[in-house]
């Protein structure tokens, strides 16, 4: 069967489910200006409004003059960008929602599309003047140092600002730098960091795939009364991840600094001890 057709089937499958559990009830719901929607998906506004005229994008609530865009826009978005990126093209993109909202109510087809495109994150993008994060930094950030950051995504330039992905990374960041550690070569931890944290996080989203969805026939979606189970593990695989990975990383830590700081602390410790003597 073609992905195409496998895609719409799983989306009719999953918009005739009457639970109403699909979604999330502890998440504060977000609120965007148009803006802000398309800073935080990647997008552009025209986008936004062209999606919007096909149909394919609810309209943002209006409060006064001002449209107010929500977390099931930033899914819906997160949603197209994922199918165009697959090859779909935004009339194929149009016939899938199509099938989904004829009849049914889409609220609950929205609960899987948040499980599966809704950031795994509660950082918000943020705008600042670039001359702030250079503070940060004590000015001590040089140009190739601005750009390989910019290169590896940690906030993109927009003129004399900066939509920073992660403040609390580049605050941890700026923290390091202040003790007379490089940027330059936190930039190389990073990006080794990465690289690692992709491979880990692709081989976890594979055993869910090759084990959990193994009793499933390839060519066939899940029957509709497994499908809440699917998106719960979908949600309960964000604070597994975060967990295992906390947990080797402070293992890790640990060692790394008995190996390599252990004899310099032990040296420290003995020179106080002698000046106590004396």
């Amino acid at each position: 069967m073609p992905p195409k057709d496998r895609t719409r089937r799983f989306i009719e499958q999953v918009s005739q489910m009457k639970t109403e559990n699909l979604q999330d009830k502890s998440r504060v719901e977000r609120e965007y200006t148009i803006d802000e929607l398309a800073r935080a998906t990647g997008t552009t506004t025209r986008n936004i409004r062209a999606y919007q005229e096909r149909g394919i994008l609810r309209p943002p609530r209006l409060r006064g003059r001002k449209g107010i865009y929500s977390d099931e826009h930033y899914s819906r978005l997160r949603l197209i960008a994922n199918l165009l990126e697959r090859g779909y093209t935004l009339s194929s993109i149009g016939d899938l929602l199509t099938a989904v909202e004829q009849g049914m109510d889409l609220k609950n087809f929205v609960g899987i599309e948040s499980a599966l495109t809704s950031p795994w994150t509660d950082e918000e993008t943020v705008v600042m003047p670039l001359q702030q994060l250079m503070s940060m930094f004590d000015t001590k950030m040089s140009g190739e140092a601005l750009a390989k950051a910019r290169d590896l995504d940690l906030f993109r330039i927009e003129g004399d600002h900066v939509s920073v992905r992660s403040l609390r990374m580049m605050q941890a960041g700026a923290e390091l730098v202040s003790t007379g550690i490089p940027f330059e070569e936190l930039l190389d931890i990073i990006q080794m960091l990465r690289g690692n944290v992709e491979r880990v996080a692709n081989e976890l989203v594979k055993l869910v795939s090759e084990h959990v969805l193994e009793k499933y026939d390839v060519e066939a979606t899940p029957p509709k009364e497994d499908l809440p189970q699917l998106v719960d593990l979908i949600w309960r695989l964000r604070p597994l991840a975060e967990m295992a990975v906390h947990a080797e990383l402070a293992r890790a830590m640990e060692r790394a600094a008995n190996h390599f700081l252990g004899d310099r602390l032990e040296t420290i410790i003995q020179d106080l001890e002698g000046i106590k003597r004396n």
